[in-house]
């Protein structure tokens, strides 16, 4: 028998999983919010604003610190080495230029050029040159400056990794030949115009499934020179080296070597670089110079100030200055700030110590009081940047807090430099405006606190699905430390994701914030820890799962559509191996008769060859278990896959042979739970990656006793419960005297076995009325007329109301009455060959019936057993006579003719039912059976095997 659970518990189990799956799917993923002490915390703030980095890594990124980031954007590691096309593939440079120097480009001779690596730039994913050489330049001043306070707040290993990231790609996209001199330098990856098309996670952005999207290389060389570009890498790479000589000293040789044939480079060379109309460059007189003074510091070679401070025998500056400052009278005041267009704030926060110059002093130290507001040295001198009515300093709303921050690491060196700490007090209370110290009381560092902007501009932490800045409302994960654009001059802020004025975020943004919040903890640190066990676990989610509804369902068939879900997360990816299982149950059809061979699987419409890479394939059905159970496999192995794919089809089953319809798909384990009007999220509808079930449950294979089954693919066994059938009855002529004999019956099958129609007997008990001959015939039969066949017998001892019966038998062609089914009418007639008349009042199975009416009095046999209905009399000889295939009471050469006949398929049977032909007993008539037969005729054997 087949275990089943009860119904009610599977309705409990069902909806129980179904309400964890719906809470755990339908939020969002939580944008935590942290209660620190102290409030403003400069330890807990250093640490966080490192974390930003690592989502915005680019490449094959582990995901080591924040799992929801993964490999992004591979196609960076082959970028074709062509000259660019009209829809933006290849590089900037010439085929001659690519030619020329080829060994160098493409040293493996695959027509590609790896550029994996790196950091995007924003919320988007380009990879610019200027924010980004800046970002990675002062990232690492901000270490160099305070490294102490990375290393007492344990965050010295986070940022080495970070400034690894930085210049470890410096050094991957700087060709040099062999005498070392620099012959390119890729300083962006990407288009903008085409990257900010693409709202979704870098993870999920490749050419393969994002239509027109394209990542061209832009390269600095001799015949397209990119001078601030080269100069900006220059200089973080120089700052490397100082962070890096004591304990990686090879490593740090390769980055200073690397900086200075860059400066060389660049001075060899000079032009601006191109950057699509997002980040134009002034000039690129400041990023040379802040090369200059950190290769200064590198190395200690003086020609480097020189290339700033040089001037001509009239005295005018032709070094590097004259960019700002014709003459060494003049003053120059900076109402600007370092950042990435602008560095000139960090060049003199680094020159001034060095040259120890008044002049370079006074520009130094007059931008931090512009800044300020704390007085010039000059009680005359007025002028001062906006601040907000808080007291927070706005040089632009577009990013204030990246240019405050950044006004604010400039302050904290000059206070280190000259122990002048009034522009540490500016920056500490600046920081803790940023960190909520305003009148939103809203840090401005995204997860800082507990009320912290929470919808910053940027594609990875959204995460959406749908290519959508709306969709979903809220991200689905913390962007920790990111520093959002902040607020404007009125203290104003809106925390919007569409929203890039108050709510980017960027490379350069969080640059500064670095090193001022190293500062900060130098000088105001004590009793700030950084915060244990961050960031946070991230909340469980389920990456992949099954949704399924019924379209249509009827007696023949299920119509359903499944639906895939692959909304990972950590990281959000596309899986190219997913299988989904649907599983049915043909018990039913077993039942009468049928096979899975009744089955067919009919598609109607499949998402992922509508509109992404090619159709699933469908597989099956495919047997589970002995229980009747199959399932059908949608394979979408090669196809690329994020997001839903929906697939409809229906499972179909034939009619049975007498035409009746069996499918049933309460029995079925996927279709328990679902319904016609919503998907439903359903683990019984299981999904793979590859061999993998990642969702879902398989059914549990049902256990059957181990007794022969009804199953009619295997004729050899028996059913285990009894049969149970019945007779309607309708009479044709309802008048008691008739010419003939004229009725119909209809066989029902009320029972849990099939029978197969060949294996049964029908009798009709009469009386003959006389002794004339008598004919039977089948003018209509539901099951075919010519699958009928009738006998008319008579009884040795008749008794009252009998004596003779019509024996309607089946030919194998009749087909299987299955569990719950009915033959349909079967009409037949019994007339004399004279046309005397009978009179049906004296016969036994008479009834005066014109609609079908059960009838007890017409009995039915199956295997020569008595299964329904009263006999008048039981018939000597009534079984079956082994042997006697013509029924003449013999069994000679002419059964074994039959037989063999049979056996060749030249007949389709014979006068005797089909078993007595089966001698051994094994439920099968074959050449086996003829042998036993022949063996007998010629008395080599006395008795069949099947009567032992």
């Amino acid at each position: 028998m087949v275990k089943k659970f009860r119904r009610q518990a599977k309705v409990q189990i069902f909806l129980l999983v179904f309400c964890l799956l719906a809470s755990i799917m339908a939020s969002p993923l939580a944008v935590y919010s942290i209660p620190i002490d102290p409030e403003y915390n400069f330890a807990a703030g250093l640490q966080m604003v490192l974390y930003f980095y690592n989502a915005n890594m680019c490449g094959p990124v582990t995901g080591d610190r924040l799992p929801w980031r993964g490999h992004c954007h591979m196609e960076d590691a082959e970028v074709p080495l062509i000259p660019m096309t009209e829809d933006y593939w290849g590089t900037n440079m010439s085929q001659e230029f690519i030619d020329k120097y080829r060994d160098i480009l493409d040293p493996d001779g695959d027509g590609t050029i790896d550029l994996s690596g790196g950091y995007h730039d924003a919320g988007d994913h380009v990879k610019f040159g200027l924010p980004g050489s800046f970002s990675g330049s002062t990232v690492g001043w901000g270490f160099y400056e305070f490294r102490d306070a990375f290393e007492a707040t344990g965050t010295a290993e986070h940022a080495k990794e970070v400034l690894r990231w930085f210049n470890d790609y410096y050094l991957k996209v700087t060709y040099r030949d062999e005498n070392g001199d620099v012959i390119a330098y890729c300083y962006q990856v990407g288009e903008g115009n085409i990257d900010h098309n693409f709202w979704n996670p870098p993870e999920l952005q490749h050419s393969k499934v994002l239509l027109d999207f394209s990542r061209p290389a832009y390269f600095a060389t001799a015949e397209t020179p990119a001078s601030d570009q080269a100069a900006g890498a220059a200089a973080s790479l120089a700052i490397n080296y100082l962070n890096f000589k004591d304990e990686d000293p090879e490593y740090a040789e390769e980055c200073l070597d690397t900086a200075i044939a860059l400066y060389d480079f660049a001075v060899k060379y000079r032009g601006l670089g191109y950057d699509g109309g997002f980040y134009t460059s002034s000039y690129d007189y400041d990023e040379m110079a802040w090369a200059a003074v950190w290769l200064h510091i590198a190395t200690g070679d003086w020609d480097y100030i020189e290339d700033i401070v040089k001037t001509d025998d009239e005295g005018f500056y032709t070094g590097y200055f004259q960019r700002i400052i014709a003459h060494p009278g003049d003053r120059w005041q900076n109402i600007w700030v370092h950042c990435w267009d602008t560095v000139w704030g960090g060049v003199f926060a680094k020159l001034a110590p060095i040259t120890n110059t008044e002049r370079d002093w006074y520009i130094f130290r007059w931008n931090l009081e512009y800044w300020s507001g704390i007085p010039h040295e000059d009680p005359s001198d007025t002028t001062f940047l906006a601040q907000s009515p808080s007291g927070y300093s706005v040089v632009n709303a577009y990013g204030s807090a990246r240019y405050n921050t950044a006004a604010q690491l400039c302050a904290l060196v000059y206070s280190k430099e000259t122990g002048d700490m009034r522009f540490a007090e500016w920056s500490k209370g600046q920081m803790e405006y940023i960190m909520g110290n305003n009148p939103l009381n809203r840090s401005y560092i995204v997860g800082y606190g507990e009320n912290h902007a929470k919808h910053p501009h940027h594609r990875a932490a959204h995460g959406s699905r749908t290519f959508s800045m709306l969709d979903p409302e809220e991200h689905r994960f913390t962007l920790w430390g990111a520093l959002v654009g902040g607020p404007d001059l009125d203290d104003y802020h809106v925390d919007e994701t569409t929203d890039y004025v108050y709510n980017e975020v960027a490379v350069d943004f969080n640059a500064a914030i670095v090193g001022a919040m190293a500062g900060l903890y130098t000088y105001y640190g004590e009793g700030h820890y950084p915060l244990e066990n961050f960031p946070p676990e991230p909340d469980p989610v389920v990456e992949f799962y099954s949704e399924a509804k019924v379209e249509q369902e009827n007696k023949e068939r299920t119509q359903v559509t499944l639906k895939l879900n692959n909304y990972s997360a950590y990281p959000p990816r596309f899986e190219t191996e997913f299988k989904m299982r649907y599983y049915f149950n043909i018990s039913e059809l077993i039942a009468a008769g049928q096979s899975i061979d009744d089955v067919t699987i009919e598609v109607y419409y499949d998402e992922n060859k509508a509109g992404y890479d090619g159709p699933a394939e469908y597989k099956g059905p495919f047997k589970y278990d002995d229980g009747g159970t199959y399932y059908v496999e949608i394979d979408w192995t090669g196809r690329i896959i994020y997001g839903k794919r929906e697939v409809q089809f229906a499972i179909i089953a034939a009619q049975d042979s007498n035409y009746n319809s069996n499918w049933d798909p309460t029995n079925d384990y996927s279709r328990d739970g679902l319904n016609f009007d919503d998907f439903v999220i359903t683990e019984k509808v299981p999904l793979y990656i590859g061999d993998e079930l990642v969702f879902g449950e398989e059914p549990e294979p049902a256990v059957v006793d181990p007794t022969p089954t009804s199953d009619p693919d295997d004729p050899g066994t028996t059913p285990s419960d009894s049969y149970s059938l019945e007779v309607e009855y309708k009479s044709g002529l309802t008048i008691s005297e008739t010419n003939d004999i004229r009725a119909a019956i209809n066989i029902k099958n009320t029972g849990k076995t099939p029978v197969n129609l060949s294996d049964l007997v029908v009798r009709y008990w009469y009386t003959r009325d006389g002794d004339q001959e008598q004919r039977f015939s089948s003018p209509y039969a539901h099951v075919g007329s010519s699958n009928v066949k009738g006998v008319i017998k008579t009884i040795d001892e008749p008794v009252e109301l009998a004596d003779t019966y019509l024996e309607i038998s089946f030919t194998e062609d009749a087909g299987v009455l299955g569990a719950g089914s009915q033959t349909g009418e079967i009409q037949f007639s019994i007339e004399k060959v004279d046309y005397e008349k009978y009179d049906q009042s004296n016969d036994y199975s008479y009834l005066e019936a014109k609609e079908f009416t059960e009838n007890p009095n017409i009995t039915v046999y199956v295997k020569s057993k008595l299964v329904y209905g009263n006999e008048p009399v039981e018939v000597p000889g009534g079984d079956i006579i082994y042997g006697d295939l013509n029924e003449d009471g013999m069994i000679d050469s002419v059964d074994a003719a039959l037989l063999s006949r049979y056996i060749l398929e030249i007949s389709d049977g014979f006068p005797a039912p089909l078993e007595s032909a089966d001698l051994n007993g094994d439920g099968v008539v074959d050449s086996i059976d003829a042998v036993i037969l022949g063996r007998y005729v010629l008395e080599i054997i006395t008795s069949f095997p099947v009567n032992k």
